[in-house]
């Protein structure tokens, strides 16, 4: 049976979406920095001497990417390996759905309780997702410092100093 919207139905809906946006965006973070990091790298290992300034260039230029081209960047670099492509792809088409077509493909189904519950689980399974890749890469990131003879345990040390000193200014 269809009813009208109640405002708590909105409202829920908006804290999923909102949700699934942010860990979109935590996910997009992660792979733009970790992409940047093996640019980087690839230069350094070529003998190019880095500056502030290409660093920084560098990450602004994988972070002002939209997900589409920084996925394909991600994939080329293989920031993403090729037994996480398909994951990607399917979640990039999951938060295309949730981006562009959630509110105006599902307007409805706020009327009707299944609808409804299928609605919200759609959206939560999307910042489930997000979160799942998140740690993939995560987990690739550091492998990957490791590999290359960092010390991890010192540089969470460092950005632990270096949040206490932001914190305090």
């Amino acid at each position: 049976m269809n009813t009208p919207y109640k405002q708590e139905h909105v409202d829920q809906l908006y804290r999923l979406i909102g949700e699934a946006v942010w860990h979109l965006q935590h996910l997009e973070n992660v792979v733009a920095s970790f992409t940047t990091f093996k640019v980087l790298q690839a230069k350094r290992e070529k003998g190019k001497r880095l500056k502030q300034a290409d660093v920084e260039r560098a990450l602004g230029k994988q972070k002002g990417q939209t997900l589409v081209p920084l996925i394909g960047n991600a994939k080329s670099h293989k920031t993403i390996p090729p037994h996480l492509v398909k994951r990607f792809d399917v979640f990039l088409s999951d938060r295309n759905w949730l981006i562009h077509n959630c509110v105006t493909d599902e307007f409805l189904s706020l009327r009707n309780k299944e609808e409804r519950q299928r609605l919200f689980q759609r959206v939560a399974e999307v910042s489930q997702q997000a979160i799942a890749l998140q740690g993939e890469i995560h987990g690739l990131f550091e492998d990957w410092f490791t590999e290359l003879g960092y010390d991890l345990g010192e540089s969470y040390e460092l950005a632990e100093e270096l949040l206490k000193n932001a914190e305090q200014s």
